[in-house]
């Protein structure tokens, strides 16, 4: 049987009290997995005033519609005076965050702790 290649979008959503949220992804982060998340995804990060984290540990591959959804959550974010910080990048993500200097637009940590670091607590 051959190996099929993961496909589709899965969010998971965590409240971390009452003004943070984590938002864990899985699966590829290309054009159809932003469309499949993208209403949920944006609700749930930039409604509210909460900083949101957002796990990409589970993330397979992250194309250009990932890479908006992400970018227009972080200014959504950044626009409230609230925080939106990716953290766990897959080497072939955290690949694509180096090649565009994705860095200088959105808050990209190693780690979970390096996320609530990030956030002061």
């Amino acid at each position: 049987m051959a190996n099929r290649e993961e496909v589709g979008m899965d969010m998971e959503m965590i409240k971390l009290g009452e003004n943070r949220i984590c938002i864990r992804l899985s699966g590829r982060l290309d054009a159809p997995g932003a469309d499949q998340i993208g209403v949920r995804f944006t609700a749930a990060a930039v409604s509210g005033s909460h900083d949101t984290i957002v796990d990409l540990s589970g993330v397979s591959f992250l194309g250009s519609m990932g890479i908006r959804l992400l970018i227009s959550s972080a200014r959504a974010q950044d626009a409230k005076h609230a925080k939106l910080i990716v953290f766990g990048a897959q080497e072939l993500v955290q690949n694509v965050f180096d090649q565009l200097a994705l860095d200088q637009i959105l808050q990209i940590v190693a780690t979970e702790q390096d996320a609530f670091e990030r956030l002061g607590t």
